[in-house]
């Protein structure tokens, strides 16, 4: 489990739970919600002390890429803030990922002798050679986890900078068990340089240990210190999302949408059978969005009055999942609330639909590309997010948005395809609505009831 923090967590939290209030009762009901967590800064600290974070930096380069990343590893050395615990990892020797810095010791700390030493060190980062098989991104996990068991400190965090030399294709398996041994230890990001990189072990990495991919040139010490400086940001290191359901209540799902996507696991807790507790980690003020979705046998639940089936805390903070019943024969209706849940899906289904056409280019298969960003073309323009059209056209014709029809043309350019790999899966998703209650209106586009505050229609789609 990750250190607990020494010190209180600086935010106030606001929790609501937006669902359609009538449902159909069965024995094995699903219910969505959308969670909306607001986190405000209190007290006069703005950043975390820097004598509260430990960071690794893994340099995982080949040999053509060594002069330019030993010149971008100093640079990003020599701007750590004062008091950082910081390691340096580079190059493979026999027993895995080799350490560069400190020379002494597993960790230094950052003043401006010892980072000036750690600058003049990078010329002993040793790119991985041709002829030795890549240590695979697992052996780099498993060399940060072991300097971080020797650092308790309530921010700890692995900087992986790559151009994909790091990948091993035949141990995927144990790669899984990796992040999995990791989960809780520590946060990571992923700067992934030039374009022979496979996206998907990036973002399973990221997505597993909390974190993002995005890509960087090869002087790549700006992109290393726009993240310390979220890093400083960072008011609470982990916090769960704790989710406690009536006994009817047979099976809890949750993740995050926004900013970032995550399938969360909840913890097991025997004692408490009917408590969830989902781990989230890197709290900053701001506002997260999560997908709520519950399980719940109605069969010995009364009809037609409203019920609470749980509840969603987080640092103190609770709202409650109500529903109510509807009597055999009567039609779900409108109201109720409900209608961020559906933007959300929708807002889901199309990025999702851009990340497989994404896919699909690498290696080209034209056809399942073009199918798969014109739904996502015709989401964007049924719920307004232009940011997809402008990402289809890095590397397709948009012939008709409201249809989604798209043309991919006979060569597209590879980097950019797994560029926007990286940054569609770590992006925005949608700027979704407020929760909004009240008397319903109507749609203009399909006449379906909208409530005042609305921004989208839940039955089309439709910007309202």
């Amino acid at each position: 489990m990750a250190a607990p923090d020494p010190t209180p967590t600086g935010l106030r939290f606001a929790v609501s739970v937006d669902v359609r209030r009538d449902q159909q009762p069965h024995h094995d009901t699903r219910i969505d919600a959308h969670v909306r967590v607001k986190a405000t800064g209190t007290g006069p600290r703005d950043q975390r002390p820097a004598t509260e974070l430990a960071v690794v930096l893994a340099l995982d380069v080949g040999p053509a890429r060594r002069r330019d990343a030993a010149a971008a590893l100093a640079a990003a050395l020599r701007a750590l803030p004062d008091g950082l615990s910081f390691a340096v990892l580079g190059g493979a020797g026999d027993d895995g990922p080799g350490r560069c810095y400190p020379l002494r010791g597993p960790w230094a700390l950052a003043d401006t002798d010892e980072k000036r030493r750690a600058a003049f060190s990078v010329g002993r980062v040793a790119p991985t050679h041709d002829d030795r098989p890549p240590p695979g991104y697992g052996a780099w996990l498993a060399a940060a986890r072991a300097l971080f068991g020797q650092r308790p400190l309530p921010v700890r965090h692995l900087i992986l900078v790559t151009d994909g030399g790091g990948h091993d294709p035949a141990g995927e398996a144990e790669f899984g068990a990796g992040i999995a041994a990791c989960r809780g230890e520590f946060s990571a990001d992923v700067l992934a340089l030039g374009v022979d990189w496979d996206p998907a072990p990036l973002l399973a990495l990221t997505e597993g240990l909390h974190g993002t991919a995005d890509t960087a040139p090869d002087r790549f010490a700006p992109a290393v210190t726009e993240a310390l400086r979220r890093l400083r940001r960072v008011r609470s290191p982990e916090l769960p999302v704790t989710v406690t359901g009536r006994p009817a209540v047979t099976g809890v799902a949750l993740s995050e949408r926004q900013p970032r996507q995550h399938a969360l696991v909840p913890a097991a807790a025997p004692e408490h059978p009917h408590r969830y507790d989902f781990a989230t980690h890197q709290w900053e003020p701001g506002t997260r969005d999560y997908l709520l979705a519950v399980r719940a046998d109605a069969s010995a639940d009364p009809l037609g009055v409203l019920l609470q089936l749980a509840t969603v805390s987080v640092g103190g903070a609770t709202a409650p999942l109500v529903v109510r019943w509807l009597p055999p024969g009567v039609a779900v209706g409108a109201g109720g609330g409900g209608g961020t849940v559906d933007a959300m899906n929708a807002a889901t289904r199309m990025r999702t639909a851009l990340e497989r056409g994404y896919a699909a280019l690498d290696p080209m298969s034209r056809e399942e590309a073009e199918r798969q960003f014109g739904l996502a073309v015709r989401l964007a323009h049924e719920i307004g997010a232009d940011w997809v059209l402008t990402k289809v056209r890095t590397v397709a014709d948009i012939v008709d948005g409201a249809q989604g029809l798209v043309r991919v043309g006979p060569t597209v350019d590879r980097g950019t395809v797994r560029e926007g790999r990286l940054q569609v899966a770590s992006g925005p998703l949608l700027d979704l609505p407020a929760h909004a209650e009240g008397t319903p209106g109507k749609c203009p586009g399909c006449r379906h009831a909208a409530g005042p505050g609305a921004r989208y229609c839940i039955a089309c789609g439709r910007r309202l």
